[in-house]
């Protein structure tokens, strides 16, 4: 790649830890832009808010608003990503559109697919939508569903780019636990999932429960905020993971499962894929061609589709796709070239 000397970027978003699909696509731009030269700071808005090497706590409101106005002051071009599906996430994009005015530019993106279903639920948030985002030089969704309810709203001109990159999935050294889980499960599922509705732990659970009739020796695998504390038949749950751990859980699963009630562009699907997993998901937000669907909340569907996943054989790679970063960073003027980014 080749970074324009006077390249300056100021990523507003979450940072891992935790890890999740914002998080990760954040660490990504962050660490690809650093590697190719140009000037990143991260202003972690997060829960984890641990400082490091260019990352910086926000803290509170005070404290925020500071360090937003002096970094677009100083010249950073202002990209946040944020939800958009709910009121604090809108005051969010509002700010940091005001601070890109400073710098001469601001981006935004939007990730979650409960996002729509949140704007279309007044014609006074689609309102605010189309003010909102009318301050920013570029506005990306990361799913055709959420662009698609902007457009509804009366936004235009947004650019669909998946939060994706094949140049991260490296998995890396397996957790505790996971060598003899692998040797002892026909087949291994495994799932990502966090303590909100929307990851429909439940449906998981019961599903699974009827795979076990079927399938006695299955196991499923868990990883994610709040899996420490979830047990049951055949479960073994490995709590929080950085995303290395992660990744490896996923290349040593058989099937790997997303059971979400919404969604955007789910990063994790897209990795179990480019790992060569097998994957069911329920038909929400976007899915790839690849994966196997089942309707939204039907556990008695998942668990069937969850067993047919378990007869199939080798193993399933995923068509090619854009790579989300590269086109993000063409958007700051990075264009390409052979090289690749540092680790």
């Amino acid at each position: 790649m080749t970074v324009p000397r006077d390249t300056r970027v100021l990523l507003v978003g979450d940072y891992p830890p935790p890890n999740g699909g914002v998080a990760t696509h954040v660490e990504e731009l962050f660490r690809t832009l650093r590697a190719r030269g140009a000037t990143c700071e991260v202003l972690d808005i997060g829960k984890g808010q641990l400082p490091a090497q260019g990352v910086i706590p926000a803290g509170g409101l005070p404290r925020f608003s500071a360090l937003l106005v002096s970094r677009a002051a100083s010249g950073y071009r202002v990209h946040v990503h944020t939800s958009g599906a709910n009121a604090k996430s809108w005051m969010l994009a509002q700010a940091c559109a005001a601070a890109g005015r400073l710098s001469g530019g601001a981006l935004i993106t939007l990730h979650s697919g409960l996002g729509p279903d949140w704007l279309l639920e007044s014609p006074a948030r689609g309102a605010m939508a189309r003010s909102v985002l009318a301050q920013f030089d570029r506005v990306i969704a990361v799913s055709a569903p959420i662009r698609e309810a902007l457009a509804r709203c009366g936004v235009r001109d947004v650019e669909v780019v998946p939060a994706f990159s094949r140049e991260f999935i490296q998995p890396g050294t397996p957790p505790d636990g996971l060598a003899s889980l692998r040797a002892k499960a026909a087949p291994l599922y495994c799932a990502m999932i966090a303590p909100r509705r929307e990851y429909a732990q439940d449906v998981l659970l019961r599903a699974f429960a009827e795979v076990r009739v079927k399938l006695p020796d299955a196991g499923l695998a868990l990883y994610g905020p709040g899996s420490d504390s979830v047990s049951g038949a055949g479960v073994h749950a490995f709590g929080e993971l950085h995303r290395p751990q992660a990744l490896a859980v996923m290349a040593a699963c058989d099937v790997f499962v997303r059971p979400t009630l919404a969604d955007g562009d789910s990063v994790s699907v897209r990795e179990a894929l480019a790992l060569g997993r097998r994957v069911v998901a329920t038909s929400v937000g976007h899915r790839p061609a690849e994966v196997r669907l089942v309707p939204p909340g039907d556990a008695a569907a998942l668990a069937e589709a969850l067993v047919a996943s378990s007869t199939e054989t080798g193993t399933q790679r995923s068509s090619a796709a854009p790579d989300g970063v590269q086109r993000i960073l063409s958007l700051y003027g990075v264009t390409a070239c052979a090289a690749s980014a540092a680790s």
